[in-house]
């Protein structure tokens, strides 16, 4: 999945968008790590509030994806990627339903363990996001 960046500041959405996106996101300036008019490879999709976030690394040198709002982007290619399993939130009902790689979408805490840097995580990931980027570079574009 590619999607093109429209907007890198929370507060150039519609108020309505710019509210709800405020409850995750605390920019006090609304501007994120984005370039308007870039194309960025999808590497996981969470929704929260039914609404799809999608994990993008911002530069290609990034170490793990961060959480941007589907909302900030149009959909270049909406093909999932081949990597991708379900992850369903569990009973206390912390987690949220995502689309990512297994070792991912079956570890609760992968992507915490992701962020604090553990060897075992930044290896599965960029093992995968080798793979998905291979995957994209492949899929014939549709802008």
């Amino acid at each position: 999945m590619k999607v093109l960046c429209k907007f890198n500041n929370i507060n150039q959405t519609t108020s309505e968008t710019a509210l709800r996106l405020k409850k995750y996101v605390s920019m006090p300036d609304g501007e994120l790590d984005l370039e308007t008019g870039k194309e960025y490879i999808v590497y996981g999709i969470e929704f929260r509030d039914n609404y799809p976030w999608l994990y993008i690394c911002s530069e290609e040198s990034d170490e793990y994806p961060r959480l941007f709002s589907a909302e900030l982007f149009d959909i270049v290619d909406p093909t999932l990627s081949s990597y991708w399993s379900l992850s369903l939130p569990d009973t206390d009902n912390r987690q949220k339903s995502k689309l990512v790689f297994n070792e991912w979408a079956t570890n609760p805490i992968f992507y915490e363990h992701l962020v604090d840097g553990d060897e075992w995580a930044a290896s599965t990931f960029s093992k995968y996001k080798a793979l998905i980027n291979e995957e994209q570079q492949k899929a014939p574009s549709k802008h």
